[in-house]
């Protein structure tokens, strides 16, 4: 699932001199031309400038403000400078109301979004979330000698890749977040299946000597394990 992209407000963290010149872009963009008149207009496009949650007059006048405000304060002036600052928080809250509207009107539509002169963000991907179980999971022999053949008849949603496991009796597979726990006997192997380069195995016994090691899976299929290491959980 992707989330729309909005009218970032990156801008509310530039210089207060470049400011103005941003502000100024706005306005001359959510000004209609007077060639388009509302009927041939889109409605996304007609509600640019008649719905503004501060109307053009106001904004340009927060802008001309702030602009003035940035000369007066290269004087040096103490009262200048705090001047400046009230210029700032006014413009700041002026104009990230009116890019919150415009991300509201425009519904993830990058284009509207730069033709009311802001920047859209990136779409943005929620987080995974886990796969569900295989359907119609099936496992049979196929005629080859010590060949099994295992899968499901349509492909789980959102998975990056599968691990299938063949366990002689008595053996026992559990699941525990991100690792696989595989016991025969009174031996537990631990097993994390992980797309990041380093992962975290939980839930191992305290004091109990592990030899520990990786392997890279891709398409093609898995590379040489590393070298294993000796590590004993606390």
């Amino acid at each position: 699932m992707r989330l729309n992209c909005k009218a970032s407000l990156a801008f509310k963290k530039s210089r207060p001199d470049v400011k103005p010149g941003f502000g100024q872009n706005v306005i001359n963009s959510l000004t209609p031309p007077p060639t388009v008149s509302k009927k041939t207009a889109s409605k996304k496009d007609a509600a640019l400038a008649d719905e503004l949650p501060i109307p053009l007059a106001d904004l340009t006048a927060i802008n001309n403000d702030l602009a003035a405000a940035v000369s007066d304060s290269l004087t040096g002036n103490h009262t200048a400078k705090a001047s400046l600052k009230n210029a700032i928080l006014a413009w700041n809250y002026a104009f990230g109301r009116t890019a919150e509207y415009i991300t509201s009107i425009a519904e993830g539509d990058a284009e509207l979004i730069r033709r009311a002169g802001f920047v859209p963000t990136k779409s943005e991907s929620t987080p995974s979330q886990r796969p569900g179980a295989a359907i119609n999971f099936k496992a049979t022999i196929n005629g080859t000698k010590g060949a099994i053949i295992a899968g499901s008849q349509k492909a789980v949603p959102g998975a990056l890749f599968y691990l299938y496991s063949a366990l002689p009796d008595g053996a026992t597979i559990n699941y525990v977040n991100d690792t696989i726990i595989i016991t025969i006997g009174e031996q537990s192997v631990y097993l994390s299946a992980s797309t990041s380069k380093q992962t975290e195995l939980y839930n191992l016994p305290s004091g109990v000597p592990f030899n520990v090691s990786m392997v890279a899976v891709n398409t093609a299929g898995n590379g040489p394990a590393s070298a294993s290491q000796r590590v004993i959980p606390q």
